[in-house]
This record gives C-alpha cells, structure tokens and sequence, in this order.
C-alpha cells in the first residue's frame, strides 16, 4: 500500500549520489565505541569542579538529615526515660 511506497522513497532518497559533494566526507571506522565515549565524557563530567562540589553538599545535606533525626530520637528516649520516673 501506500507505506510500502513511501519505504521504498525513504531508501532511494538515502543513497547518495556518486557524484555528490556528501560521498567525500565518509564516515572512517570509530576508534573508540560509542558506549567508551559516553563512560569517558560520564568521567569527565563528575571530575568538573562544579559537580563535585554539588555531589559534596548533598553528602553534607544527607549526612546533617541524618544526624537530626538522630537528635530527635534520642531527645524522644531522655523524655520517656525522665517521665517514667
């Protein structure tokens, strides 16, 4: 039908003419693959001054959550413990 058509146009329209300015620049075999690229820009990424510094503030955030909690709890015990009584 009429995609079949249209397939059919997709492909011709992707081969490039032998002539064409396009046929010079072909694409050479990658050095690296792509997933080598991504982990080395990944790596890259969180080695930037500004990442770290985030990454370092949320540790200090979470560890400061946690430590009021902490707080909370044990001002919870010393009352129960001094009601008790």
């Amino acid at each position: 039908g009429l995609t079949e058509e249209q397939g059919k146009q997709k492909r011709h329209c992707t081969t490039p003419d032998p002539l064409s300015v396009d046929n010079l620049f072909k694409p050479r075999e990658r050095s690296i693959s792509g997933r080598e690229m991504q982990l080395r820009s990944r790596r890259i990424y969180n080695k930037l001054p500004e990442v770290t510094k985030k990454k370092e503030e949320e540790k200090k955030r979470a560890i400061s959550q946690t430590n009021r909690l902490r707080a909370e709890v044990f001002k919870k015990k010393v009352l129960d413990q001094i009601l008790q009584r």
